[in-house]
């Protein structure tokens, strides 16, 4: 094993600070990286500016986020000019591995992150990362290593490809038992949400609602961020109220449906337990013409429109008039049952997928400290 830098075993150009004044989104122009592009791995952004060839990223290039968070990736698309705040990375050394790099660095680039200091946004330099230490092993022993994550990693995103799956059987069978929800090319029953259902908003008697004394406890407190970060099932929440807290909100039962109000607009999410409310979380609950399941497909295609009719604030919200008002189709309620009992069977089949998720994350992860640790 040989210590170097990653300035010793490779090559590091920045992007050029193309003018954002030519930017634009006509896609005849040349395709131009920008730093939220890294990970998602393409680019909407355009510019029709002269360029070195220098500049020019193509499939498969490693690059590096310079600010914010500083995340590593190949990009994924077509070729491409690498803007400024965005580093190409690529081996200059027949020592090393380039796919034993892209694993090695993620870790070391975290911890670069947690360490730097920031007043806005965090910054990365060329030098910081030609600085970082890396321990070069045998090269027979980098094949074996990126070959056990290579094989970790194909198993991840096979999973996760499986989950994506499994969502889009959710939404096909909605369309095709009840066609599009927003056009109603089937013509069924509109109704008000209001007429098919109880809404009730949640109570916070109390200012500020993170008063220490109301916090603490044994009653799960529901916020906006737990239901927009839920997938179907609300599972899990990030705080608790005491018994005071509980006196001073409101307590909906397992199997509302909760409606967010404020900040992530109209996102729904089905309680899995008791839990409290705030103000800014709507609960539904379903009456002999419905179920909230269907109501929550409902919302999930409906979500973009419902969010456009919050009145222009510092903060967008809805109220209660807006969600009473929205019309709904209202299919046979034996279809709908129907439906949501095939929902059920696919979110069973989606929680024995991601805990197959989580073990082999954890495999990856372990394997990672192993290797680079």
């Amino acid at each position: 094993m040989v210590n170097k830098t990653i300035g010793d075993i490779c090559n590091i150009i920045s992007g050029y600070a193309f003018d954002s004044k030519l930017f634009t989104d006509n896609s005849q122009d040349t395709p131009l990286i920008r730093i939220r592009d890294v990970m998602r791995g393409y680019t909407t952004t355009y510019t029709k500016e002269n360029f070195d060839k220098k500049y020019i990223v193509k499939n498969g290039d490693l690059l590096i986020g310079m600010d914010g968070e500083f995340n590593i990736a190949p990009w994924n698309s077509v070729d491409a000019l690498l803007n400024q705040r965005v580093c190409k990375i690529w081996c200059s050394s027949n020592e090393v591995i380039e796919k034993y790099v892209l694993y090695f660095l993620p870790k070391a680039l975290k911890d670069i992150e947690r360490a730097t200091s920031f007043v806005t946004v965090k910054h990365l330099s060329v030098k910081t990362i030609k600085e970082i230490p890396i321990s070069i092993l045998p090269l027979d022993k980098q094949k074996q290593i990126v070959k056990t994550l290579d094989t970790a990693a194909e198993l991840l995103a096979m999973r996760k490809q499986q989950l994506a799956r499994l969502d889009n059987l959710i939404k096909s069978t909605y369309f095709e038992m009840f066609g599009d929800p927003i056009t109603n090319e089937k013509e069924w029953d509109i109704k008000k949400l209001s007429e098919i259902g109880d809404l009730n908003r949640g109570i916070s008697k109390h200012r500020p609602r993170n008063e220490p004394a109301l916090l603490g406890g044994a009653h799960p407190l529901i916020q906006t961020g737990d239901v927009a970060n839920a997938d179907f099932i609300i599972k899990e929440y990030k705080q608790t109220y005491s018994d005071l807290g509980l006196q001073q909100s409101k307590k909906w039962d397992a199997g509302t449906l909760c409606i967010t109000i404020a900040a992530n607009i109209a996102k729904t999410a089905i309680l899995g337990f008791d839990a409290c409310f705030p103000d800014s979380v709507v609960g539904f609950t379903a009456n002999e013409q419905t179920n909230n399941i269907f109501v929550y497909l409902w919302f999930d295609f409906s979500q973009k429109i419902i969010e456009a009719q919050a009145p222009e604030s510092a903060q967008k919200n809805i109220n209660l008039k807006i969600l009473n008002d929205l019309d709904i189709i209202v299919p046979p309620i034996e279809l709908q049952t129907q439906f949501a009992n095939i929902v059920t069977k696919i979110e069973e089949q989606k929680s024995l997928v991601k805990q197959a998720i989580d073990e082999t994350q954890h495999l990856f992860d372990s394997l990672m400290s192993e290797y680079f640790e």
